[in-house]
């Protein structure tokens, strides 16, 4: 179903939009989301506690310290990327991308190992209430993951493309695309997007190569998977303007 859904042109232009996030608004939805991951955290730890098993307790506040000095470094990773993005600093960016990256793993693999725990040992209410914490957990996380996906797109117009063609594209972004869309609105209102697409396009392909390396910069930040890669590669041919 997602392979015949995959629409290289409205994937083009939701990132697009996401690259024009202002970074106090993102930077405030990275806070709320890790706040609220922190409270949930500490209701698995009220529900890990009532198994009365010191063993299973002592693991759980080991495995939740490494989740909280990793969490740490990743947000102040974070902080010096958006640090970037104001200062329009292109320097040192792969190297922080790569901090970004190996934090997160660290990250994520300390998100199995916790939820495992709770997967293991409970059984009827208290799964479900630990499986229902989990949820929320993901959406949380899911949250942060999407904006450090966004900040990754930025870095690579960063690396590619001069300060002021950034600007001029933002402005170009701001101006054409329908930000009372959401992603999930995307495809029940394709029409609006193709519009918004064929407009930027015209615009940014009046600019000498401009067009060219913003091409360059979606299609690394949006393949998905190698059907996606062919159609990404047909559309940046030409050959899939009016997909």
């Amino acid at each position: 179903m997602m392979e015949k859904q995959f629409n290289p042109v409205i994937k083009a232009v939701q990132s697009l939009r996401k690259l024009s996030l202002d970074i106090k608004t993102t930077n405030k939805e990275i806070q709320t989301s890790d706040d609220e991951i922190r409270r949930k955290i500490e209701d698995c730890g009220k529900l890990i506690t009532t198994t009365n098993d010191s063993m299973v307790i002592n693991l759980w506040i080991r495995e939740k310290s490494k989740l909280v000095e990793n969490s740490n470094a990743l947000l102040k990773v974070l902080e010096k990327i958006e640090e970037k993005f104001k200062e329009k600093d292109a320097s040192s960016l792969v190297g922080i991308w790569e901090t970004h990256e190996e934090y997160k793993n660290l990250v994520l693999d300390n998100f199995v190992t916790l939820e495992r725990m709770g997967n293991t040992i409970f059984m009827d209410d208290n799964l479900e209430k630990w499986e229902g914490i989990w949820k929320d957990i993901k959406t949380s996380l899911n949250k942060i993951l999407s904006i450090s996906e966004t900040y990754h797109l930025k870095l690579k117009m960063m690396e590619t493309l001069e300060p002021d063609e950034i600007d001029t594209l933002t402005e170009d972004i701001l101006n054409h695309i329908p930000w009372n869309y959401s992603d999930e609105d995307a495809y029940q209102y394709e029409q609006e997007y193709l519009v918004a697409y064929g407009e930027i396009k015209e615009l940014q392909s009046k600019k000498k190569n401009l067009w060219d390396k913003i091409l360059h910069v979606l299609a690394g930040g949006i393949e998905e998977t190698p059907a996606h890669r062919v159609q990404m590669r047909r559309w940046m041919d030409g050959e899939g303007d009016n997909v």
